[in-house]
């Protein structure tokens, strides 16, 4: 196959672009051939109401783009073509040294012109190829100037001037099977999975003018969890959609909600086998309960 040909296979697959790079000058560990980069970008959208649970845009695009991947790989090895998906190539220190990418204050990284709104598959092929870009030798230094809206935005104080707290992360806590640390559940608002704050407000992105297109009924999740999570798997993957993490997520959105109509749906999952099911169930039943009584006086 020739690179042209693989570029073309892969936009008809719905990648936004691909990028060609030397794997040795990418890749310390000896690795020969090309990496191929296959970017699938999508558009910004905005939040949901409150009373519906969101699922940022991201793990949608994510979702298709390793789809689009995972037939691609199959096929070139139908045909014998050596190029293979790969899941274990970390591309934020390829891409801050790529002309044309940078990586902003919030750790994400950026393309000119796009912004940080892509998501990236990667495949390596054997064939050696003329690359596409040369990476410099040296990590670009942030394009963010003084501006420091990510910093001023984030509902958790996870970025500061001393860096990226992982811990205050949202995105760390969604759907890991952990307990959320109490100071942080109010601050999750309705999101079921993504937070967003940091790249909604960035200037080097475009501003999201479009009404949120993926939501999910607190209500049906929390009858049932289960059927719910199985629906979403083929929406956003299977590794955040396990029943008992996702359900924990909706209980935080639940408590979160305000709606006491919610209490019956929550009460059996006080007793839940999961422990993080189980205390996220017990948090939200005394949040929706502290905020009927408050209306009551």
């Amino acid at each position: 196959m020739k690179p042209e040909a693989l570029r073309t296979a892969l936009l008809g697959l719905g990648f936004s672009r691909v990028v060609l790079l030397d794997a040795a000058q990418c890749l310390s560990d000896g690795t020969t051939g090309t990496l191929v980069l296959a970017l699938w970008t999508y558009p910004a959208q905005q939040r949901a109401e409150a009373d519906r649970a969101w699922i940022h845009p991201y793990y949608i695009a994510s979702q298709k783009a390793y789809m689009a991947a995972k037939a691609f790989a199959g096929e070139m090895a139908a045909q014998g073509v050596p190029i293979h998906q790969r899941d274990d190539i970390r591309v934020k220190p390829i891409f801050c040294r790529l002309p044309g990418f940078h990586q902003g204050r919030n750790t994400i990284s950026y393309i000119d012109g796009v912004g940080s709104r892509f998501h990236v598959q990667i495949f390596l092929w054997d064939e050696v190829c003329t690359p596409d870009l040369v990476p410099e030798a040296e990590p670009h230094p942030l394009q963010c100037g003084e501006c420091t809206r990510c910093y001023d935005v984030c509902p958790t104080g996870a970025l500061d001037g001393e860096g990226f707290h992982r811990e205050k992360c949202l995105r760390h806590w969604m759907m890991n099977g952990q307990v959320l640390p109490e100071p942080l559940r109010q601050a999750m608002g309705n999101r079921l999975i993504g937070c967003d704050s940091c790249q909604v407000h960035c200037p080097h992105n475009p501003p999201a003018e479009e009404a949120a297109q993926h939501t999910v009924d607190i209500r049906s999740v929390l009858a049932d969890y289960k059927g719910q999570s199985m629906a979403l798997r083929p929406v956003i993957g299977s590794n955040i959609t396990i029943p008992n993490r996702v359900l924990a997520q909706m209980l935080i959105i639940a408590g979160n909600s305000g709606e006491d109509a919610l209490l019956p749906l929550i009460a059996p999952y006080t007793a839940h086998p999961s422990p993080t099911v189980k205390e996220h169930a017990l948090w939200a039943q005394k949040q929706l309960q502290k905020e009927t009584a408050q209306i009551d006086e």
